[in-house]
């Protein structure tokens, strides 16, 4: 590509952080969803400009993929996912919040990025930007759900019945807490269900939790009752099979202690539906033993220097690889979406501007 059609995109990329701050949202009653102005399913000149720009660098889903650091990550032989799975993958934020104050994406008010903080409504953003971006990078469809409180229950326990509700249109449908950030996020889901040995039979895949205890008592906060570490429902992938919607339709149920006698305590009680999925549900629901999928804690749970930041309480060193997970850090993840697309610009500038040494590069030494 010319480089003035690369600077062209990149032009294009920027407006769309300089625009975030100025979209309004509607309502659409009967989905439930609150949409953002720009982001229909129609496509845009701005959603072409992401994709484009980003397809120079964006990682082919067969290979082994190699970081910055040269560290090497290597997929099976035969890889499963060899085509792009595009609009069939929704990638959704599913909250009660509304990011509508100041400085916040649905405001009234652009975006100051330098004065942005990565709490509530402003957290809420960051992942919306985030998650947003990395969808268009590679194709799939993107929704941002604004879900309402069951009473009695956890904010949390929306999960399991929105799962259910947005699955029926895809293939997969893949949420993300809104502290979780893109580590990478050239790397598209095709690669990592290669990585993790999604089959099609995985009805859901979720990442094991970090080992987490009570500093002043040494309690493991990590493992249910029969000692196993529990899985993390801040980044969960479900597949379309009809599998998927039995074992939806148990864990929303679950709180009614119909079939699981002692749920109800999870309505209110830490840590609420993943206790109950990890209680009781992944006992019941992997009947093949590749159903559910479990997403190594490294690949997308907690950061770099984690463990240093909370001695005595988080005890693994998951860092985040791939996605990163920050639970007990919520003002993280700003500087961790500026560090992952910075990195992505970086290259691209950095090929862009090798290959175009002979006509920017002036040596003194070679003046006649």
């Amino acid at each position: 590509m010319l480089a003035q059609q690369k600077f062209m995109i990149l032009a294009g990329v920027a407006s769309f952080f300089l625009l975030v701050g100025i979209w309004h949202s509607y309502s659409d009653e009967g989905a439930g969803l609150r949409a953002i102005p720009g982001m229909s399913s129609k496509g845009s000149l701005l959603r072409q400009n992401i994709h484009a720009l980003f397809s120079a660098i964006r990682h082919p889903m067969t290979e082994d993929y190699k970081d910055v650091s040269g560290t090497v990550y290597k997929l099976p032989e035969a890889p499963r996912w060899t085509k792009p799975l595009g609009k069939r993958v929704l990638i959704v934020d599913i909250d009660t919040r509304v990011p509508e104050g100041e400085g916040e994406i649905l405001g009234d008010k652009v975006i100051d990025w330098e004065k942005h903080q990565s709490v509530g409504g402003g957290l809420v953003s960051n992942g919306i930007m985030d998650h947003y971006l990395f969808a268009q990078i590679h194709g799939y469809d993107y929704k941002y759900y604004h879900a309402k409180h069951i009473a009695g229950h956890y904010d949390t326990w929306i999960l399991p019945h929105i799962l259910a509700e947005l699955l029926p249109s895809y293939d997969f449908v893949i949420s993300f807490d809104a502290d979780v950030t893109v580590t990478r996020p050239e790397v598209g889901f095709e690669w990592l269900f290669n990585r993790w040995n999604v089959t099609t039979h995985t009805s859901i895949s979720l990442p094991w939790d970090i080992e987490e205890q009570r500093p002043e008592t040494g309690e493991v906060l990590s493992t249910d009752s029969k000692g196993v570490i529990v899985f993390n429902t801040g980044l969960v992938v479900v597949q379309n099979l009809p599998l998927t919607f039995e074992m939806l339709r148990a864990w929303g149920e679950c709180p009614t202690e119909k079939r699981y006698k002692g749920c109800a305590q999870w309505k209110t009680a830490w840590s609420h539906e993943q206790r109950a999925f990890s209680e009781y549900i992944r006992y019941d629901f992997n009947p093949q033993g590749d159903n559910i999928v479990p997403i190594p804690c490294d690949d997308a749970m907690s950061w770099p220097g984690a463990t240093e930041q909370y001695p005595g309480r988080i005890i693994s060193d998951c860092r985040g690889t791939f996605f990163r997970h920050h639970t007990l850090n919520k003002q993280m993840p700003k500087q961790e979406f500026t560090n992952s697309v910075m990195q992505m610009v970086a290259q691209m500038l950095q090929e862009e501007v090798r290959e175009d040494r002979e006509g920017i590069w002036i040596n003194e030494g070679k003046r006649g």
